[in-house]
Protein backbone atom coordinates (compact mmCIF):
# COMPACT_ATOMS: atom_id res chain seq x y z
CA UNK A 1 0.00 0.00 0.00
CA UNK A 2 3.00 2.47 0.75
CA UNK A 3 4.05 2.31 -3.11
CA UNK A 4 0.79 3.41 -4.31
CA UNK A 5 0.30 5.75 -1.89
CA UNK A 6 3.94 7.09 -2.59
CA UNK A 7 3.08 6.80 -6.48
CA UNK A 8 -0.31 8.99 -5.63
CA UNK A 9 2.09 11.15 -3.53
CA UNK A 10 4.48 12.11 -6.66
CA UNK A 11 1.43 12.67 -9.35
CA UNK A 12 -0.17 15.23 -6.93
CA UNK A 13 3.19 16.42 -5.88
CA UNK A 14 4.45 17.01 -9.90
CA UNK A 15 0.82 18.15 -10.78
CA UNK A 16 0.81 20.42 -8.08
CA UNK A 17 3.92 22.07 -8.68
CA UNK A 18 3.13 22.46 -12.58
CA UNK A 19 -0.30 23.58 -11.42
CA UNK A 20 1.57 26.79 -9.95
CA UNK A 21 2.06 28.41 -13.16
CA UNK A 22 -1.30 27.09 -14.75
CA UNK A 23 -4.40 27.25 -11.48
CA UNK A 24 -4.06 29.17 -8.28
CA UNK A 25 -4.57 25.87 -6.80
CA UNK A 26 -1.25 24.59 -7.27
CA UNK A 27 0.00 24.42 -3.49
CA UNK A 28 -3.66 23.17 -2.57
CA UNK A 29 -3.21 20.02 -4.75
CA UNK A 30 0.80 19.23 -3.45
CA UNK A 31 -1.71 19.39 -0.03
CA UNK A 32 -4.34 16.51 -1.40
CA UNK A 33 -1.59 14.52 -2.21
CA UNK A 34 -0.04 14.11 1.10
CA UNK A 35 -3.58 13.81 2.69
CA UNK A 36 -4.09 11.02 0.19
CA UNK A 37 -0.66 9.66 1.37
CA UNK A 38 -1.27 10.31 5.47
CA UNK A 39 -4.77 8.37 5.10
CA UNK A 40 -3.24 5.23 2.79
CA UNK A 41 -0.14 5.42 5.54
CA UNK A 42 -1.86 5.46 8.85
CA UNK A 43 -0.56 8.95 9.37
CA UNK A 44 2.73 7.30 10.24
CA UNK A 45 5.38 9.02 8.13
CA UNK A 46 3.06 12.38 7.39
CA UNK A 47 1.24 12.86 10.72
CA UNK A 48 -1.86 15.22 11.28
CA UNK A 49 0.90 17.81 12.56
CA UNK A 50 2.72 17.76 9.06
CA UNK A 51 -0.68 18.21 7.43
CA UNK A 52 -1.64 21.23 9.47
CA UNK A 53 1.74 22.79 8.57
CA UNK A 54 1.14 21.95 5.36
CA UNK A 55 -2.28 23.69 5.22
CA UNK A 56 -0.68 27.05 6.74
CA UNK A 57 1.61 26.79 3.70
CA UNK A 58 -1.18 27.02 1.13
CA UNK A 59 -2.65 29.38 2.88
CA UNK A 60 -0.19 31.76 3.34
CA UNK A 61 0.58 31.48 -0.34
CA UNK A 62 -3.05 32.28 -1.48
CA UNK A 63 -2.65 35.42 0.89
CA UNK A 64 0.50 36.06 -0.81
CA UNK A 65 -0.89 36.15 -4.07
CA UNK A 66 -3.72 38.09 -3.36
CA UNK A 67 -1.79 40.89 -1.16
CA UNK A 68 1.12 40.82 -4.06
CA UNK A 69 -1.49 41.33 -7.07
CA UNK A 70 -3.39 44.14 -4.65
CA UNK A 71 0.24 46.05 -3.39
CA UNK A 72 1.50 45.87 -7.42
CA UNK A 73 -1.90 47.52 -8.67
CA UNK A 74 -2.08 50.11 -6.01
CA UNK A 75 1.60 50.78 -6.50
CA UNK A 76 0.63 51.29 -10.12
CA UNK A 77 -2.17 53.89 -9.09
CA UNK A 78 -5.01 51.25 -8.85
CA UNK A 79 -7.71 52.02 -6.27
CA UNK A 80 -10.01 49.43 -4.35
CA UNK A 81 -12.21 48.49 -7.08
CA UNK A 82 -9.35 48.06 -9.20
CA UNK A 83 -8.38 45.46 -6.40
CA UNK A 84 -11.15 44.04 -6.42
CA UNK A 85 -11.81 43.82 -10.43
CA UNK A 86 -8.42 41.81 -10.37
CA UNK A 87 -9.70 39.16 -7.86
CA UNK A 88 -13.09 39.04 -10.06
CA UNK A 89 -11.51 38.83 -13.58
CA UNK A 90 -8.47 36.49 -12.28
CA UNK A 91 -11.09 34.38 -11.12
CA UNK A 92 -13.64 34.49 -14.27
CA UNK A 93 -10.52 34.52 -16.68
CA UNK A 94 -9.27 31.31 -15.12
CA UNK A 95 -12.81 29.52 -15.68
CA UNK A 96 -13.15 30.71 -18.92
CA UNK A 97 -9.38 29.29 -20.25
CA UNK A 98 -10.02 26.14 -18.91
CA UNK A 99 -12.33 26.00 -21.51
CA UNK A 100 -9.10 25.66 -23.72
CA UNK A 101 -8.30 22.49 -22.52
CA UNK A 102 -6.73 24.08 -19.68
CA UNK A 103 -4.03 25.54 -22.07
CA UNK A 104 -5.72 28.95 -21.53
CA UNK A 105 -6.02 29.03 -18.37
CA UNK A 106 -2.39 30.83 -18.01
CA UNK A 107 -3.53 33.63 -20.60
CA UNK A 108 -7.54 33.80 -18.67
CA UNK A 109 -5.67 34.52 -15.60
CA UNK A 110 -3.50 36.87 -16.55
CA UNK A 111 -6.42 38.68 -18.90
CA UNK A 112 -9.19 38.58 -16.50
CA UNK A 113 -6.60 40.12 -13.97
CA UNK A 114 -5.66 42.76 -16.73
CA UNK A 115 -8.83 43.40 -17.46
CA UNK A 116 -10.77 43.46 -14.01
CA UNK A 117 -8.74 46.10 -13.14
CA UNK A 118 -8.64 47.90 -16.20
CA UNK A 119 -12.33 48.40 -16.76
CA UNK A 120 -13.03 49.05 -12.99
CA UNK A 121 -10.10 51.75 -13.08
CA UNK A 122 -11.87 53.34 -16.67
CA UNK A 123 -15.16 53.27 -15.35
CA UNK A 124 -14.50 55.03 -12.26
CA UNK A 125 -11.11 57.20 -13.13
CA UNK A 126 -12.02 57.17 -16.97
CA UNK A 127 -8.67 57.86 -17.79
CA UNK A 128 -7.38 55.92 -20.26
CA UNK A 129 -3.38 55.66 -19.57
CA UNK A 130 -3.78 55.23 -15.61
CA UNK A 131 -6.17 52.23 -16.25
CA UNK A 132 -3.60 50.64 -18.63
CA UNK A 133 -0.78 51.79 -16.26
CA UNK A 134 -3.13 50.19 -13.10
CA UNK A 135 -3.75 46.66 -15.22
CA UNK A 136 0.01 46.38 -16.02
CA UNK A 137 0.60 46.47 -11.84
CA UNK A 138 -1.79 43.90 -11.79
CA UNK A 139 -0.12 41.77 -13.83
CA UNK A 140 3.53 42.49 -12.48
CA UNK A 141 1.78 41.08 -8.69
CA UNK A 142 0.82 37.95 -10.78
CA UNK A 143 4.12 37.30 -12.10
CA UNK A 144 5.28 38.11 -8.29
CA UNK A 145 2.91 36.27 -7.00
CA UNK A 146 3.93 32.83 -9.13
CA UNK A 147 7.12 33.06 -7.84
CA UNK A 148 6.15 33.84 -4.07
CA UNK A 149 4.14 30.44 -4.53
CA UNK A 150 6.63 28.53 -6.70
CA UNK A 151 8.95 29.06 -2.95
CA UNK A 152 6.19 27.93 -0.90
CA UNK A 153 5.93 24.49 -3.10
CA UNK A 154 9.50 24.29 -2.38
CA UNK A 155 9.33 24.48 1.05
CA UNK A 156 6.41 22.11 1.47
CA UNK A 157 7.67 19.56 -1.17
CA UNK A 158 10.90 19.36 1.14
CA UNK A 159 8.70 18.89 4.21
CA UNK A 160 7.49 15.84 2.62
CA UNK A 161 10.58 14.74 0.87
CA UNK A 162 12.05 14.83 4.54
CA UNK A 163 9.19 12.77 6.03
CA UNK A 164 9.14 10.29 3.15
CA UNK A 165 12.83 9.42 2.63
Amino acid sequence: MEVVALIILIIFSLAGFAGIFFTPIGTFIILAGSIIYAILTGFDIITVRHLIILLLLCLCGEVLEYVMVVISTKKFGGSNKAALGALIGGVIGAMLGTAFLGIGIILGTFLGIFLGIFLSEIITKRDLVKSLKAGAGGIIGRFGAIAAKVVVAIIMLIIIGVRVT
